[in-house]
């Protein structure tokens, strides 16, 4: 799409068919990755929920990760896992996993963010970076904690937790790859036009990404 990435994380809640038809559009918007993120679903209908999202992505760019569970990923053929920070060790999954499915891992602290690069991540995602509904209560950690995660490694850094078109650029000016987001699509009338303002709004930011995101060759 352009400089910044923009992942779109499955709300959990979903059915099958309106869930695809939001991946559709967000797909046509030009989102980078899908991440299928449904915690309490058990492996079979998250796979079930895979095969049926990876032809809506045909003859889109848009790439279909999966949350923590690295066996779906494999059995669904999709092009990565995302690792929660209580999941299996990076290492590891990267081992089982062939080129040029990419591993990513959410942290929450430069201890956190550091060991995920030393254990091989491809990328992380750190926050909440705003408030957000889905941590109600719980104090942002804020650009600057974002900034200080960039500056620290080497790997592309992701931010998430209340992302909106109203704070990306405040996040893109941290040096980040991109955005991840949940309610700023997935709860929108029009997801791909809520897709398309994140998009501007961080073209707009006068950044770049200290460390681009780039897919592995197929």
């Amino acid at each position: 799409m352009g400089l910044f990435q923009i992942h779109v994380v499955t709300d959990g809640q979903k059915a099958a068919g309106e869930l695809a038809e939001v991946v559709r559009k967000v797909a046509q918007a030009g989102a980078d990755a899908v991440q299928l993120r449904y915690k309490a679903a058990p492996a079979l209908e998250l796979y079930r929920l895979a095969e049926q999202l990876l032809p809506v992505l045909d003859g889109t760019s848009t790439r279909l990760l999966i949350n923590d569970r690295v066996d779906v990923a494999l059995a669904a053929g999709a092009h990565g896992v995302h690792l929660a920070a209580k999941s299996l060790p990076v290492d590891r999954v990267k081992a089982l996993l062939p080129a040029p499915m990419v591993v990513g891992r959410s942290v929450h602290s430069l201890e956190e963010a550091l060991e995920a690069q030393r254990s091989g991540a491809d990328y992380v995602t750190f926050g909440h970076v705003f408030t957000t509904r889905s941590k109600p209560g719980a104090p942002p950690r804020g650009p600057d904690a974002l900034r200080r995660i960039v500056e620290s490694l080497d790997i592309p850094v992701l931010a998430i937790g209340g992302i909106t078109p109203d704070n990306a650029a405040e996040a893109a000016r941290t040096g980040c790859a991109g955005v991840a987001v949940i309610g700023a699509v997935m709860d929108h009338a029009n997801p791909g036009a809520a897709l398309s303002a994140l998009a501007s709004a961080l073209e707009a930011s006068g950044a770049a990404p200290a460390h681009p995101f780039r897919w592995p060759a197929s």
